[in-house]
């Protein structure tokens, strides 16, 4: 009787150890996923949302200053507007190598051709102006879906965020509950041994 009592104390105190230790790998591994994803969020914010940013305002620029010096019709304004055609081309396929959402891919699109009919109707001055109005309310509207775009991945970050740390409490819980039922288990031997000894005493 004392004997089958052992074993299934033995067996509670098993299944218990096994649940704790689950619950705390479980824990573990959310707590990596979460960190995984928040690396992903923000590797995805510096990749595909800030340094694209930079290259339209970059390219923002150089169209400016390609409006300057067409307008001041130096000496050596063709060769200033061709390097800077060629600068925004180098831009525009770094920009094309990065992550873009169907809204993004769409309105850089209609950039392109806008840029295309830009460079050849420079002559054109009237037409030149509308086309070049044209082109930059096309990359504001790029820089102000990069910033719903961060918007959106830094809430993300911050649920990932909030995930860890409810993990890391409940791993430590969980560890607490360990160290309990450590102590419990330590308490109980120690009393049977002092029953034991007690009984061997009165014997």
């Amino acid at each position: 009787m004392t004997r089958a009592f052992i074993i299934k104390n033995k067996a509670r105190m098993v299944l218990a150890l096994a649940a704790l230790t689950a619950m705390l790998l479980l824990a573990n591994w959310n707590g990596r996923d979460n960190v995984k994803a928040l690396d992903k969020t923000l590797t995805s914010i510096m990749n595909d949302r800030l340094l694209p940013a930079t290259f339209v305002h970059e390219i923002s620029n150089r169209l400016y200053e390609n409006k300057l010096t067409a307008a001041a019709s130096g000496p050596d304004a063709q060769a200033k507007i061709s390097g800077n055609y060629a600068a925004i081309e180098a831009l525009a396929k770094k920009y094309e190598a990065t992550q873009l959402t169907k809204e993004e891919s769409a309105k850089w699109k209609a950039f392109r051709i806008q840029l295309s009919n830009l460079r050849k109707q420079e002559a054109d001055k009237n037409n030149a102006e509308y086309v070049f109005a044209q082109a930059l309310k096309s990359l504001d509207q790029l820089i102000a879906i990069q910033v719903g775009e961060s918007n959106r991945l830094l809430q993300s970050g911050q649920r990932n965020v909030s995930s860890s740390i409810v993990t890391a409490n409940f791993g430590v819980v969980v560890c607490i509950l360990l160290g309990l039922f450590i102590m419990v288990l330590l308490s109980a031997r120690e009393q049977m041994i002092l029953r034991q000894d007690e009984r061997h005493l009165m014997n």
